[in-house]
């Protein structure tokens, strides 16, 4: 078992709605907004390679969430040999996530969403081997009649370690589950709703 996490701010945004973004790490298709209409997380393509990721998006869409996704991505690769076999297989990806009153949530409490969110994955990491890379996200959101302007969100990059491919895609499996547990907890809805 391990579990690694880490927290940091990265000082350059995005722009939501966005269009597809290919590079050397992703594949996205580009944003599709969720809020309040859960049916259509089927159109996010990452979500038919993973059920727990599906049932994460369809949870953050519900009436009344107070988190909505802003994008995602699922991935693997094989890292090279200076890491210990057991760990070489690697599946992972990204969900980012912002309050659903991202105009009044402080960057700080994204900090806070993101510790509780470590915290409860970690107590969930039992036999796996797990990293959760926690970034500040700046967002510059240009929703039609809605409030714009450049906020906070939290892009959380996940990875699963095992020896073989399928144990790995199954702790991906689990990751996410365990990730979708720790935004659904009193601690981080409360640390983002301490706006």
């Amino acid at each position: 078992m391990s579990f690694k996490f880490s927290f940091e701010v990265d000082p350059e945004g995005i722009t939501v709605p966005y269009p597809p973004v290919t590079d050397e790490i992703r594949r996205n298709r580009g944003f599709v907004d969720l809020r309040n209409a859960p049916e259509r997380a089927s159109e996010i393509a990452e979500a038919a390679e993973s059920p727990a990721l599906h049932n994460l998006l369809v949870r953050c869409a519900k009436k009344g969430a107070p988190i909505f996704t802003i994008g995602c991505d699922l991935g693997s690769h094989q890292e090279h040999t200076n890491i210990a076999a057991h760990r070489r297989e690697v599946a992972g990806g990204y969900i980012q996530f912002a309050s659903i009153h991202y105009d009044r949530a402080e960057p700080q409490s994204y900090n806070a969403f993101a510790n509780a969110i470590g915290k409860s994955v970690k107590s969930r990491t039992d036999r796996d081997h797990w990293k959760l890379d926690c970034i500040g996200k700046w967002v510059d959101f240009k929703f039609e009649g809605e409030p714009q302007g450049l906020r906070t969100s939290l892009w959380i990059w996940f990875f699963a370690a095992s020896n073989k491919p399928l144990k790995t895609f199954q702790s991906r499996e689990r990751l996410i589950e365990a990730i979708d547990a720790a935004t659904d907890s009193p601690a981080a809805i409360e640390a983002l709703a301490d706006w």
